[in-house]
């Protein structure tokens, strides 16, 4: 400032200089000095009026702006309220803080459609948990921009699961999953609504994407996949070929599972094919062997009346030899027996069943063949054994239920 100050003044000094302005009438004539002294407040007047004009201008933007930035602070403190109300329980809370910060009067923009959107979302959220299913829904539609698109629609697929209404979520777990096949929770309810709509070909396709993304066990996915084989194996068309085909082209593991080969057996016993049953069954049977023997497969080979008996006794025998204390394999021959007339063997082999481990079904058999040859109160015995044995089933049913 010292320096510009001698600098004006050795300006004023020796500047000779002068400014004369003419406009007739009149004349003005001034310094040079005083003419930049001038022209330098003139300038910086000038500065400030616009800088004031241009903040009288911005100055409602500036309001509006400052009004939503509280309104999204508000919106914020609301949803976090919100959530605290969802997790602890108090799901009325919730929501009505979530409805509160969704129905903001703030003006439309990025970060305020997608508050809004969230609120929206979790008000549907505590309404869910809440108990009020009807009204969850709604507020699920107040979301429509393409970003809230997933998180709107993944609410709804799970809401209209827990009301029961799959075949109405599917076509969303549909759109879900092609757009993200890794998904997991996707893929976990598109498998739940497959199986409600029983759409089993479509839960064996879901279930390769399911396993591979690694984040569900192995063993539950292959369970899953067991029952789906088994009731598509129950669905399929009354066909031999059809039904026989399916089953050879499963793989290995699957193929030989005892319960899809029970209900493979069952479907053709029913179809009058008892010897295509049979010969599926012993194949699996054969290659089942220590802690894989089924007995539930031994009763199905029971039931089955193939052309020839003996050669089902004769299979059954030998299997005797490897489980020499199965108790349905031993009540199985005593039925094969009987339906070739073989009395003696048939009784004892249904003696040293019921001894082993006495069933209901085992003492009935028993009971028909005494009367078979001839010994009524031997008949009646067995009757009343099996009717305790109802009534204690009966018992262990009810207590497992109060329980």
């Amino acid at each position: 400032m010292a320096t510009l100050a001698v600098a004006l003044a050795l300006a004023g000094r020796y500047g000779a200089g002068y400014v004369v302005f003419v406009v007739p009438p009149w004349r003005i004539e001034m310094s040079m000095m005083m003419f930049v002294f001038l022209l330098l407040g003139l300038g910086a007047l000038a500065y400030f009026a616009i800088r004031f004009s241009v903040l009288a201008v911005e100055l409602p933007q500036r309001m509006r702006a400052k009004q939503r930035e509280r309104e999204r602070a508000r919106i914020v403190a609301d949803l976090h309220d919100s959530l605290r109300a969802l997790f602890g329980g108090r799901f009325d809370d919730a929501e009505k803080l979530a409805k509160r910060a969704m129905s903001a009067k703030e003006a439309a923009h990025e970060v305020g459609d997608d508050l809004r959107h969230l609120a929206a979302a979790l008000a549907a959220w505590a309404a869910h948990e809440g108990g009020n299913l009807p009204a969850a829904l709604p507020y699920l539609a107040n979301i429509d921009s393409a970003r809230s698109a997933n998180m709107r629609d993944a609410s709804k697929a799970y809401m209209l699961l827990a009301e029961g209404r799959a075949a109405e979520a599917l076509p969303i777990l549909q759109s879900l999953a092609a757009l993200d096949p890794t998904n997991i929770g996707v893929l976990k309810m598109k498998v739940e609504a497959e199986i409600a709509a029983k759409a089993w070909s479509d839960v064996l396709l879901t279930l390769g994407p399911l396993k591979r993304t690694g984040l569900m066990p192995g063993s539950v996915v292959d369970e899953i996949r067991l029952n789906a084989e088994i009731e598509l194996m129950k669905s399929r068309p009354s066909q031999r070929e059809l039904l026989l085909d399916t089953w050879r082209r499963l793989d290995t593991v699957t193929r030989y599972e005892p319960q899809l080969v029970d209900a493979l057996a069952a479907r053709l016993i029913a179809l009058g094919l008892s010897n295509d049953a049979v010969a599926i069954l012993e194949e699996t049977i054969d290659r089942l062997s220590g802690e894989q023997w089924s007995p539930p497969l031994i009763v199905r080979y029971a039931q089955a009346e193939p052309d020839s008996t003996l050669a089902q006794i004769e299979h059954a025998e030998g299997w005797l030899r490897r489980q020499p204390r199965d108790a349905a394999l031993l009540a199985a021959l005593g039925k094969l027996c009987m339906r070739q007339a073989l009395w003696g063997k048939a009784q004892s082999y249904l003696e040293a069943s019921v001894a082993l481990s006495p069933s209901l079904d085992a003492h009935m058999t028993l009971a028909r063949l005494m009367e078979q040859i001839g010994k009524p109160q031997e008949a009646l015995r067995h009757i009343r054994r099996s009717a305790e044995l109802a009534k204690q089933d009966q018992r262990g049913r009810t207590e497992s239920f109060a329980e």
